[in-house]
């Protein structure tokens, strides 16, 4: 118990150093439950939401060190957004990466009825409906899509994935999977590289641009032919 105490201790200890590092200042540490909708505040613990928080508050920068919980009712009628919240072109995808959105960090555990907002997580994600956020790193599982600027590791859903730029595993359903810039294996009804891919598409319909790699299915086609049951391109 001593143990554990001291760790405890020593890991409080170095999170308010690292807060006090960081362009917010004035970080509050709590432990071991608190809210997420509380400013600048470091959770150590379990950490709870009821609805999503404000985008473009530079100062507003929750961290939960542990598991995060959220439970909104809207989350349901995510899917009735008039377009995807991925970014739309280059230049807004790295405004926004390199920008002030982010308002959540999460390492470890993220459960979640539907998440909106500009968060990175590191760790697993474990979504009921739609999941966007900023960043995954790790495992990103969702009961309907899964709608990530940036993700890394698998990507995973019943009805359909997409990504800005993404490394590892795509698998879904019926929807399919869709990225700007990926490496790594999709798998899914329905495959799509819109700009640039390196790997493995398996599907009944794959199409890739700027492509290297296998595609297995029913139809296939990249910048070199459109071939069925397999296809590749190694060199442009």
């Amino acid at each position: 118990m001593k143990k554990l105490v001291c760790i405890i201790t020593i890991l409080l200890v170095n999170l308010n150093v690292t807060g006090q590092n960081d362009s917010i200042v004035n970080r509050k540490l709590r432990f071991p439950i608190w809210t997420t909708h509380s400013k600048n505040t470091d959770i150590v613990g379990v950490s709870f939401g009821a609805f999503p928080t404000d985008y473009n508050d530079k100062d507003k920068l929750t961290r939960t060190f542990g598991v995060r919980i959220e439970a909104f009712p809207l989350s349901p009628f995510y899917f009735l957004a008039p377009r995807t919240p991925l970014s739309t072109n280059e230049i807004a995808y790295k405004k926004y990466m390199e920008g002030t959105g982010i308002t959540q960090q999460i390492y470890g555990l993220n459960i979640s009825t539907g998440t909106f907002e500009g968060i990175d997580s590191y760790g697993i994600s474990l979504t009921g409906f739609m999941h966007y956020s900023r960043k995954n790193n790790g495992i990103a599982m969702a009961g309907l899509t899964n709608s990530i600027e940036r993700a890394n590791g698998i990507i995973a859903s019943f009805g359909g994935n997409e990504v800005y730029q993404g490394n590892g595993l795509m698998i879904t359903t019926v929807w399919g999977n869709a990225a700007k810039h990926f490496s790594g294996i999709q798998i899914s009804a329905e495959n799509y590289i819109l700009e640039k891919g390196r790997g493995l598409q398996i599907g009944v319909f794959n199409k890739a641009k700027n492509f290297r790699g296998l595609q297995l299915g029913l139809w296939n086609k990249n910048d070199k032919r459109s071939f069925p049951i397999i296809n590749w391109q190694f060199k442009s």
